[in-house]
């Protein structure tokens, strides 16, 4: 069970992931998880420009984009509400986010993963990103809501072209027995 961000966060985490993690314990409030209606964008005004939530399909067999901010969607060079992860990387990596997304639902469990992206200029950006379950009490993982924090900027008019290479990535079980 996540208590603090420290429970799952690196020392350097970025300040505002450390933030946008108290902001879902909090809404928790002692549960597993928040449910979708407990996020209230006018309480993260600080943080909408680097939040995705993303639908889970049938248990965990697919994902579909719901939303997406505006630092994310410019990485992407297009809105990607409505999009599955495959529409948008690489079957190598859209497998890996995945296998991660997976491993959210079926635990449940959140993470906190760093890497970097490679973009269609050829720069690579380093993206560091929290993502965490959302779901009725007693119910399964319906939601995944997640921040990302980019390091650097892309050149302009480039674009995220497949997955992130993985340096660190960190999990934290919310199962009652975990």
């Amino acid at each position: 069970m996540l208590r603090t961000p420290e429970d799952l966060l690196p020392d350097d985490a970025p300040g505002d992931i450390r933030r946008f993690a108290g902001y879902w314990i909090a809404k928790a409030a002692g549960r597993q998880m928040p449910i979708f209606a407990d996020i209230d964008a006018v309480e993260i005004p600080w943080a909408l420009s680097r939040v995705y939530v993303v639908r889970v399909l049938d248990g965990g067999r697919d994902f579909v984009y719901r939303l997406a901010g505006e630092a994310i969607n410019l990485r992407y060079q297009g809105a990607i509400a409505g999009k599955r992860v495959g529409d948008l990387l690489e079957a190598s990596a859209a497998a890996e986010v995945f296998a991660r997304w997976r491993r959210v639902v079926e635990s449940p469990a959140a993470y906190y993963v760093v890497g970097e992206h490679p973009t269609t200029s050829g720069l690579r950006i380093r993206g560091l990103r929290i993502a965490m379950p959302l779901g009725p009490v007693g119910g399964p993982v319906d939601h995944i809501i997640g921040m990302t924090v980019f390091e650097s900027r892309p050149a302009a008019g480039s674009a995220v072209i497949s997955g992130a290479e993985t340096h660190d990535i960190r999990w934290a079980d919310l199962s009652a027995a975990g």
